[in-house]
């Protein structure tokens, strides 16, 4: 049985008889389905059923309705595969180790990228087994012990953007996380990035920076703008005066103190990022610029599902590194730039959404005033609004704006009863 077999089996018996979810839940993880839509549904019917709600084939269809064209069509599909439940939980610890199988050959030939890859090899090989004999089973009483320690102590990785209103949204950046920022281009998301990594550094965060669109000295060039009261066009051209250069000096020796390392290679894997940010010691903070330059080492047959795949093996190294992964992404061009953006405005969305903990969309509300919105679209741990910051693209540099946002009234070219 293949591996779509497999998981449209498990999702057709929890549609068939829906109570069988908490023995497989105790089996596989969300991360263990290939297939989105399989592993929304997984998720949606763990939800109800631990709220003591009822799930069945309808709720199971709703749930992936924005993901598949034809969701009632796939859920049937899952049914007419699986004969019998009987065989569920079977078909599920298949699953499970197969997926296992699947991210410890990948995480051996990620570690083979790295200087010690004899030591990296043997630790993977370590975990590994140690997660099959475990099953990553932990005691409540485990769990709540370390859950008091983070707050007691408050050894909790949060990390704030530096933007008061914007910071009360998120609850902070945390341990763990897959945080996406998207934007069109020309709003200014890789200058929103900077001032992200620049406010965590001084914060005393390591960060590691993947500029796929930019070399190392050009994001240079941007912070010193940001720091200095020298506009980019005049640092571009190197018309600058005595003041100038002096004043590029003293932001210079400033940012050179950060702990902030670059890589603006252009061949990015993300088997790459994982080996590189094991031999960064108390590294704390990924930002990945941007992702749609990152490479898959597999093909796929389609973009969507290499962006999807991308996104999933992100949120796997978040979750391994207990660190956040912040990534760039791309907005489509079907609507205005001064629109709202929604979910679905993600570029090769997808899986992303899914495989996120917090999205944040970036969108001119004003081509005139630079008046820019940044809108918390999705925050499992927070919550969502928008606020207004000012860009000013002279010195790539971002200021949140006091007042609320209040959204335009759509005009109408007839009157809906409906409503």
């Amino acid at each position: 049985m293949d591996t779509s077999q497999l998981e449209y089996s498990v999702i057709g018996a929890i549609c068939i008889e829906p109570k069988i979810c908490d023995k497989i839940s105790g089996i596989l993880s969300p991360d263990d389905f290939s297939i989105s839509a399989c592993s929304e549904v997984f998720e949606a019917a763990c939800d109800a059923l631990s709220r003591g709600k009822h799930f069945d084939a309808v709720l199971a269809a709703d749930a992936i309705r924005n993901r598949v064209d034809d969701a009632v069509n796939f859920i049937r599909e899952c049914v007419y595969v699986t004969p019998t439940v009987s065989n569920a939980e079977d078909h599920a610890k298949l699953r499970h180790q197969r997926a296992g199988e699947a991210r410890f050959k990948l995480a051996v030939q990620e570690a083979l990228e790295g200087e010690d890859a004899a030591a990296a090899v043997a630790g993977i090989c370590q975990n590994f087994l140690q997660a099959n004999a475990g099953g990553g089973l932990q005691s409540i009483g485990q769990a709540m012990k370390e859950a008091w320690d983070g707050i007691a102590n408050d050894k909790e990785l949060r990390i704030d953007t530096g933007f008061p209103k914007l910071d009360g949204l998120l609850k902070g950046i945390n341990a763990g996380q897959l945080v996406l920022i998207g934007a069109r281009p020309g709003v200014g998301k890789s200058a929103f990035a900077l001032d992200l990594a620049e406010y965590a550094a001084r914060g005393g965060h390591r960060t590691l920076i993947y500029s796929l669109e930019m070399l190392s000295d050009e994001l240079a060039e941007r912070l010193m703008a940001r720091r200095s009261r020298v506009t980019m066009d005049r640092l571009i051209d190197r018309q600058l005066s005595d003041e100038d250069l002096a004043d590029l000096a003293a932001a210079s020796s400033s940012l050179s103190q950060l702990p902030i390392t670059i890589c603006d290679s252009p061949n990015v894997t993300v088997q790459k990022i994982r080996a590189q940010a094991r031999a960064i010691k108390n590294l704390e903070l990924i930002i990945v610029d941007f992702m749609t330059l990152l490479q898959s080492t597999q093909r796929y047959d389609s973009r969507n599902l290499e962006v999807g795949a991308i996104s999933r093996q992100l949120k796997i190294l978040a979750t391994e590194l207990r660190i956040p992964v912040v990534v760039l992404c791309q907005l489509n061009r079907t609507q205005d730039e001064t629109e709202e953006p929604g979910l679905m405005s993600l570029r090769d969305s997808g899986e992303l959404e899914q495989n996120a903990n917090k999205i944040v969309f970036l969108w001119k509300i004003d081509r005139e005033t630079g008046t820019i919105g940044v809108k918390v679209a999705k925050n499992r741990r927070g919550r969502t609004g928008i606020v207004l910051m000012d860009f000013d693209g002279s010195h790539m540099k971002f200021t949140e704006l006091t007042e609320d946002y209040t959204r335009p009234v759509k005009k109408r070219g007839w009157r809906n009863e409906s409503a």
